[in-house]
């Protein structure tokens, strides 16, 4: 199970990093949130299950089953906002504000 967790985890550290690149590579609201949303989701689920994989099942891998249910829940609500916010602010492409 050990190598499994380094795979998995080595995984989330990649998509992670693709979607820091991506944040600082695309120039408006709508296709950073498009990069961050799907990138955090996918590389923190893959980094918490790959820790929970690492050891084996133990009590303390509870709390971070609870932390990656919250992030599933909350980060599409908070992406949603984001987008929500910039489509009533009326935020045009290539606006870097």
């Amino acid at each position: 199970m050990t190598i499994v967790g380094f795979v998995l985890m080595g995984l989330g550290i990649a998509f992670t990093v693709i979607g820091s690149v991506g944040m600082v590579r695309f120039h408006d609201v709508y296709s950073r949130l498009q990069a961050s949303g799907v990138s955090d989701n996918a590389g923190l689920g893959l980094i918490l299950l790959g820790a929970v994989l690492h050891g084996g099942w133990q009590a303390h891998d509870a709390p971070l089953l609870l932390l990656l249910v919250l992030i599933l829940l909350t980060n599409p609500i908070v992406t949603h906002s984001i987008a929500r916010s910039a489509f009533v602010q009326q935020h045009q492409e290539g606006d870097d504000t």
